[in-house]
């Protein structure tokens, strides 16, 4: 019923460019630039296109999710095709079935380190907190000797499973010591990090446990030497596929224009991979301990399906050189689909995957997009093309999270979406 609402809204721009298209024949003159082209075509084009998409909302305002109304650019290849046949004729005007198609494999990515310098105290949450502690976690103050740490750690996972550690460290003036260990349960798993430097008289604690319901981790003490590092990668694939019934009317001075309706189908499925985790600081050269932290994978999916009324203007300013201009204008009914996927990355361990239920949303959007270019007749059936445009789309989901903690529940919103592309075809006449 949504479909059917959303096509009647947009008849009146189709019945628009139709009578545009009727008043400017009654002008023409027959015979001026030659009769309109009745032989079947097939077009292959490739270019580039850059896509701005919303990104994942967030009050938090971190690099992990974005900001509130924070935006990004995908780019990639475009590879596309159009396939003009004749199918009969309104009066002496042909009539042209085109269908037009495209695949682009779009993506981006981003990441951001940021210093826990002039930081004594760090927490990292996620999801629902697993059930666990962190117990007598400890580091000597900065000038203190001997620089000593410690931390006992345990998790009591989801499926009955129990791992712990208990660790500690002390170092005199000159000495120094660098030391890590994890441990497994059923379906989570503990980690410890001790950093310990009796020449700078600094010692810190590091603790995390996890399963697959959520994360914890705490660091304490001097964490200047440690980074929060964050990443964020995106893969976007979007698939066109319009049918267009249009006839092309030849009118004087070497003008043609064409008026087309007909349904189109388009599909915009992004895969986004974060990652946000602590880059522990060694006191021990050569020594590695491994960054420790949380990994999320999202996908979200929509699918649009309405109609389009478009309308082709060109120009003929040589014998072999042409010029367009094609307009177009339509709504669809769109369905989105999200599903987001959770690992706490500790070393050494395996931990259970936790998916989130999937989240669904319908709306209405608007399409429109402006398209110009210029071909070149490089033999009597073969003609070579440049083309540039832009493409507008109204309503494209996007992930907005309303609290402040990570791990927090997600929602799906709209915003708008902008494609630019530049590309060149080929396009043969059998």
């Amino acid at each position: 019923m949504r479909t059917c609402i959303a096509i009647r809204q947009f008849k009146p721009v189709a019945a628009l460019l139709t009578a545009l298209a009727c008043c400017v024949a009654q002008n023409a003159v027959a015979g001026d630039s030659g009769p309109a082209q009745t032989d079947p075509s097939f077009d292959i084009t490739t270019g580039i296109n850059w896509l701005n998409l919303p990104s994942w909302n967030s009050q938090r305002n971190d690099p992990l999710y974005g900001g509130e109304g924070s935006r990004l650019t995908d780019d990639g290849l475009n590879l596309g095709f159009r396939l003009d046949m004749p199918i009969g004729a309104i009066g002496s005007q042909p009539l042209i079935l085109e269908w037009s198609g495209s695949i682009a494999d779009l993506s981006s990515s981003s990441s951001n380190r940021s210093s826990l310098a002039g930081s004594s105290v760090f927490d990292m949450r996620y999801g629902s907190s697993a059930n666990g502690s962190i117990t007598a976690q400890t580091a000597s103050s900065t000038g203190v000797l001997p620089a000593a740490a410690a931390a006992d750690v345990t998790v009591n996972d989801s499926a009955g499973g129990t791992a712990s550690i208990i660790s500690s460290a002390s170092s005199p003036a000159g000495g120094r010591i660098s030391q890590f260990a994890s441990g497994s349960s059923t379906s989570g798993a503990v980690f410890s990090a001790l950093v310990t430097n009796g020449d700078a008289q600094t010692a810190a604690s590091y603790a995390a446990y996890a399963d697959d319901t959520g994360f914890t981790l705490r660091g304490l003490g001097d964490l200047g030497n440690s980074s929060l590092v964050s990443t964020r990668s995106e893969s976007t694939i979007v698939i066109d596929q319009t049918l267009l019934l249009g006839a092309p009317i030849d009118l004087n001075d070497g003008w043609s224009i064409t008026p087309k309706l007909g349904p189109t189908y388009r599909s915009i499925d992004r895969d986004v991979d974060f990652t946000q985790a602590i880059d522990i600081g060694e006191s021990v050269a050569g020594a590695n301990l491994p960054a420790v932290g949380i990994g999320q994978s999202d996908e979200l999916n929509a699918r649009y399906i309405g109609a389009l009324g478009a309308l082709t203007v060109t120009k003929w300013v040589g014998t072999d050189l042409s010029v367009s201009l094609d307009a177009k204008l339509g709504g669809a009914y769109v369905h989105s689909r999200y599903q987001s996927r959770y690992s706490a990355n500790l070393p050494n361990v395996t931990i259970a995957t936790f998916e989130t239920p999937d989240q669904s949303r319908n709306d209405i959007s608007l399409l429109a997009g402006l398209n110009a270019g210029v071909q070149y007749k490089a033999k009597e059936n073969v003609v070579l093309g440049f083309n540039a445009g832009v493409d507008f789309i109204s309503k494209v989901p996007t992930i907005s999270y309303s609290g402040t903690a990570i791990g927090d529940a997600p929602s799906i919103t709209m915003s708008h979406a902008i494609s630019y592309g530049a590309s060149v075809s080929v396009t043969w006449r059998f």
